[in-house]
């Protein structure tokens, strides 16, 4: 079954599925230049349903190939969300080659558990015949397992969601796990229930070692329906402690990056984000494919004015700028506090890149001669704001349409001159300022592609088009 969409806003290069739903990217591995992508996928509709897994790579993070399911509902239940690593000496015993991919999971049925399965060529997998490999019957939300190798006990480890905090596992075999800690049932301030996390080490500008946690945070739908949150602080090898004193964190303050977790088997630390919000992506009007993957974002650590703060920044095609001349000053000079510097310019289709520099307050915006119009300001307070309110379609989904979702501000790190980037890909819209660790990632669905971008204030504005 399909459902008819308004008109084509497949996305050109952000992953989509062929056909059906796609959620959470899972098992992100990579390994000898290919980008294995895994999501959590139903294939019989563009809606959620019983859940599989997706398979794609890459060999640039822009171009996939799909190769249907990886892994499909058992005995154990549905699929959910976990990761993948290269089991580096076969430590499971339970591949037939000396680096076999093995794929953390939960097995959703009557409880989640966590499972396993292995693959030889990265294709094909098994499921370990003795699943779970973490069994639970307490636990209500008890899933996403993300592991990786833990460099200082010399062994695996998982950080696991589990109610309203992070709990931390290790193995030396990737079967049998241990519960070393966890974090998050004092330090949860949103309240929600946990989801997605994820632990890594970098490195912050003082050559210190900073670990950061990522959290996913499952919110009700009057408060958006999810937001991701990190925090900074360090790993002792068992659990994680939190050192900044004012994290948690927004990792974005739009809805529509979620589920976010990085690759493994990487020198660099790439995250990729679920494009859409549990809230409403399933109500969104594309037709036989329903969601997508942001682009990929490689991470680090900046000083701010603010502090310390995670700074991402994107992976996209390359786009060749042109700047956009303003418009003349007025012959009558008799009143220049009433002359607010303007720029437009046509937009080169939809897929392009604005570049935006200023010294104060400006609005950006997106508009099309349906009346249509998406802004992005910085405001006089200092804040990042992303108005979708009269963007496109709103009507087919009451909490999408709502003032929460409508309207997203976030406060600047940085206060002084202002560095905007905007990447536009048909349906979606991710922006980046204050050396990217503000940002906002949103889906709009204009009834006709956006024609003008149109610069009020006193700043310069960059048009840039894909290059052949």
């Amino acid at each position: 079954m399909s459902t008819k969409a308004y008109r084509d806003f497949r996305p050109f290069v952000h992953f989509t599925p062929k056909y059906g739903w796609i959620n959470d990217p899972n098992g992100l591995t990579y390994e000898n230049g290919t980008w294995h992508l895994f999501a959590q996928h139903y294939p019989d509709e563009p809606k959620w349903g019983p859940m599989h897994w997706l398979h794609a790579t890459s060999t640039d993070l822009l171009h996939w190939t799909e190769h249907g399911i990886a892994l499909a509902p058992d005995e154990l239940g549905m699929i959910f969300s976990g990761s993948a690593v290269i089991d580096q000496g076969n430590t499971s015993g339970l591949g037939q080659s000396d680096n076999p991919m093995v794929v953390i999971y939960t097995s959703h049925g009557e409880h989640e558990q966590q499972s396993i399965a292995v693959s030889d060529d990265r294709f094909h997998f098994t499921p370990y015949a003795g699943n779970p490999v973490i069994p639970n019957t307490e636990k209500r939300n008890f899933r996403d397992p993300k592991v990786f190798r833990n460099p200082i006990r010399n062994c695996w480890t998982m950080v696991l969601a589990a109610g309203d905090r992070a709990e931390f596992y290790a193995s030396q075999d990737l079967i049998h796990w241990t519960k070393t800690g966890d974090f998050g049932s004092r330090e949860n301030h949103l309240n929600g229930v946990f989801e997605c996390t994820d632990l890594f080490p970098l490195q912050a500008p003082d050559g210190s070692e900073v670990w950061v946690l990522v959290v996913s945070m499952a919110l009700h739908s009057e408060f958006g329906g999810g937001r991701m949150q990190y925090f900074l602080g360090h790993f002792d090898g068992d659990t994680f402690t939190e050192d900044a004193p004012h994290s948690p964190y927004i990792l974005d303050s739009g809805y529509d990056n979620y589920a976010a977790v990085t690759f493994f088997g990487t020198e660099k630390r790439i995250m990729i984000g679920w494009g859409s919000s549990p809230s409403y992506a399933p109500f969104a009007p594309t037709g036989d494919f329903c969601c997508l993957m942001t682009y990929a974002r490689e991470l680090s650590l900046v000083e701010t004015d603010s502090g310390l703060r995670l700074s991402s920044k994107p992976i996209t095609p390359s786009f060749a700028l042109t700047e956009i001349s303003r418009e003349p000053m007025p012959t009558d000079l008799r009143f220049p506090q009433r002359y607010v510097p303007k720029a437009a310019g046509v937009l080169p289709g939809e897929l392009f890149h604005i570049h935006v520099e200023a010294d104060e307050a400006f609005d950006l915006m997106l508009s099309n001669d349906e009346g249509e119009e998406l802004h992005i300001l910085i405001n006089n307070e200092q804040k990042l704001v992303v108005d979708r309110t009269r963007a496109g379609l709103r009507s087919f989904n009451p909490v999408f349409e709502s003032g929460v979702c409508s309207v997203n501000s976030a406060s600047r790190n940085n206060f002084g001159k202002i560095s905007l980037d905007l990447y536009f890909d048909r349906m979606f819209v991710e922006v980046f300022t204050d050396n990217g660790t503000v940002l906002n990632s949103s889906m709009v669905f204009p009834k006709k592609p956006y024609q003008t971008a149109t610069l009020t204030g006193n700043g310069t504005m960059w048009i840039g088009h894909p290059k052949k």
